[in-house]
């Protein structure tokens, strides 16, 4: 009798367990794969007056990477490196690439979005990037041009949540001004800084030069 009435106790308490398991939300995947599209929406009907000729978008360049300081690409009021300078007044992305790459050997970034294509405005880039538990974070970066060192970013922080990864985001992109060419319009000849100013937002570019999509795709 004594062991039919252990057997009950163990089988409510193995029940009680199982409840208490379905009330806790699952852990989020360990990563999730984003297809990452910019939407260059940048013309003569956006911006009438200041649409230059050969209006384009370099090759997107980003990384995941982790919400440490000195781990994203840029920082605004900070001076830009010259892997942010040169995409932003060239469009080459060379430097940048090895900087996102030591990033990622220092274990600050997960993953490098490295897109070969440009595009003309409007027109649109799409690529795809993993990211991590770790490294949730997406900062993904093109020139506008022709321009003196301007480029239109993304950069978000919250694709993470506590109930997962989010599906779909659509952000405007951000316009920056790279600090290094004081160039005051599109079209404007090189006219280097000195001294080098620092990374920030141009507050009068609306409506914004183009749209950054973040699918879930994994």
């Amino acid at each position: 009798m004594k062991q039919h009435w252990m057997l009950i106790l163990s089988a409510l308490l193995a029940g009680c367990a199982e409840s208490g398991d379905d009330d806790q939300a699952p852990a989020p995947d360990t990563t999730a794969l984003y297809r990452v599209t910019f939407e260059a929406s940048w013309s003569a009907t956006t911006h009438p007056g200041s649409y230059p000729v050969g209006a384009h978008f370099s090759p997107l360049i980003g990384a995941s990477h982790g919400h440490d300081a000195d781990a994203g690409l840029f920082r605004a009021t900070a001076p830009a490196s010259l892997g942010i300078k040169n995409m932003a007044e060239l469009g080459n992305n060379t430097a940048l690439r090895s900087e996102i790459n030591t990033l990622i050997a220092q274990g600050k970034a997960f993953r490098l979005l490295d897109g070969r294509t440009a595009t003309a405005s409007p027109g649109a880039l799409t690529d795809t990037i993993r990211l991590s538990r770790s490294h949730p974070a997406l900062t993904v970066v093109t020139m506008i041009a022709p321009s003196p060192d301007w480029f239109a970013a993304l950069e978000v922080h919250d694709l993470l949540t506590t109930t997962g990864w989010a599906a779909t985001r659509r952000i405007p992109a951000t316009f920056y001004d790279a600090g290094t060419d004081s160039g005051p319009d599109y079209t404007s000849p090189d006219q280097p800084t000195t001294p080098v100013g620092v990374v920030r937002a141009v507050s009068n570019s609306a409506p914004p030069v183009g749209y950054f999509v973040l699918e879930r795709i994994k």
